[in-house]
């Protein structure tokens, strides 16, 4: 088969025409590897070879395209590549290529993901680690990333939002609102030291109007089925649930 005819499609794609009527788009590292610009003539055997070698650069560019558009893991971009039905050789092709230029390098990756979730969220150490490890980086790597987010940073952003669920609550005892506030800090992602050292640092007083509000509203509500000291045993029974022990002793 001869080769009659290149015509460039993109930036990195050669459409190439042969005497049998056949067409086929190849990458320009293709085209000088197999110096087709020279070489006119190709057979069915490296016709097949070529084709084989083409479907690498054809993964290597696809996953190009995406790592311009946002940073990727290696393994968020072996599994895209694999969502795109690119076999194990063009996967491990491109993944070899895109490390060795830089575009994939899961420490530098884990670098910008701890830096950047320390300025933009409230997510604690642990659940930034879990992150990490779910894109596919290794301890090594964002446990190195994670120096960043040192002590001082945890307990200044813990003490922060205990400030901030403090002054939203409207409804909870101090005991239970305390509890409430460990539950979500450990969820966010914090150690469970660190937030109880703090807790136990901050004096969260019982807000009367809060228990002054909340008994209202049971007894508003319990009333309609209890009346005298079975109403008064479901109130205390309620509100000590709540945390306002002492309310029944005012």
């Amino acid at each position: 088969m001869k080769i009659t005819k290149f015509r460039k499609k993109t930036k990195e794609l050669y459409t190439i025409s042969l005497d049998d009527n056949n067409t086929y788009d190849l990458y320009e590292e293709i085209i000088l590897k197999y110096e087709l610009l020279l070489v006119k003539n190709i057979d069915k055997e490296n016709l097949d070879k070529i084709l084989k070698d083409n479907k690498n650069y054809k993964s290597y560019y696809d996953a190009l395209n995406i790592l311009k558009k946002a940073i990727k893991t290696k393994k968020e971009t072996e599994n895209y590549l694999r969502r795109k039905e690119y076999s194990k050789d063009n996967i491990k092709f491109t993944i070899d290529i895109l490390e060795k230029q830089g575009y994939l390098n899961d420490k530098n990756y884990a670098k910008s993901y701890v830096h950047n979730s320390i300025l933009t969220t409230s997510k604690g150490p642990k659940k930034i680690a879990q992150e990490l490890e779910k894109k596919g980086v290794e301890p090594s790597d964002y446990l190195l990333a994670l120096k960043e987010y040192n002590s001082d940073i945890e307990k200044e952003k813990i003490e922060k939002l205990i400030i901030k669920k403090i002054k939203a609550n409207h409804n909870k005892s101090s005991r239970v609102l305390k509890q409430k506030i460990q539950m979500d800090l450990i969820n966010k992602g914090f150690y469970q030291n660190t937030i109880k050292d703090i807790l136990n640092s901050i004096y969260i007083e019982n807000n009367n109007e809060i228990e002054r509000k909340e008994y209202q509203k049971y007894y508003n509500k319990l009333s309609k089925k209890y009346s005298g000291k079975e109403l008064e045993y479901k109130l205390k029974q309620k509100m000590y649930s709540l945390g306002f022990n002492n309310y029944f002793d005012n």
